[in-house]
């Protein structure tokens, strides 16, 4: 049972993976990657979550590891844009500030 919940989150993973890969990556329709990114990153996070209870380290490591991740999903949501001119992601470095012109044609950002 354990070693097939662990195959089960590996698979989940690698769908997850693909998926990305093909919607943000490759896709060309901006407003859709817009909308999804949220989901998208809250719902990998789970998955994260899901398998660090999983393995039950001390409870102490895993409330701080679980507790870490509320912020660090919020920051990469809010720090990552969509160009709407070329389409691809642009994230600011160290989730500072959203950035301000894309990192790939250096038009503004306007999200």
């Amino acid at each position: 049972m354990q070693q097939e919940l662990l195959v089960t989150f590996a698979i989940v993973w690698l769908g997850l993976s693909v998926g990305s890969y093909m919607l943000f990556q490759r896709g060309s329709d901006v407003e859709r990657k817009r909308r999804l990114w949220p989901v998208y990153t809250i719902f990998s996070n789970v998955v994260i979550g899901a398998v660090i209870v999983y393995v039950q380290p001390p409870m102490p490591m895993m409330l701080g590891l679980l507790a870490f991740m509320v912020p660090l999903t919020w920051l990469t949501i809010r720090a990552t844009k969509f160009c709407a001119a070329c389409g691809r992601a642009t994230r600011a470095p160290f989730f500072m500030k959203p950035a301000e012109k894309c990192s790939h044609c250096q038009k503004p950002l306007n999200d």
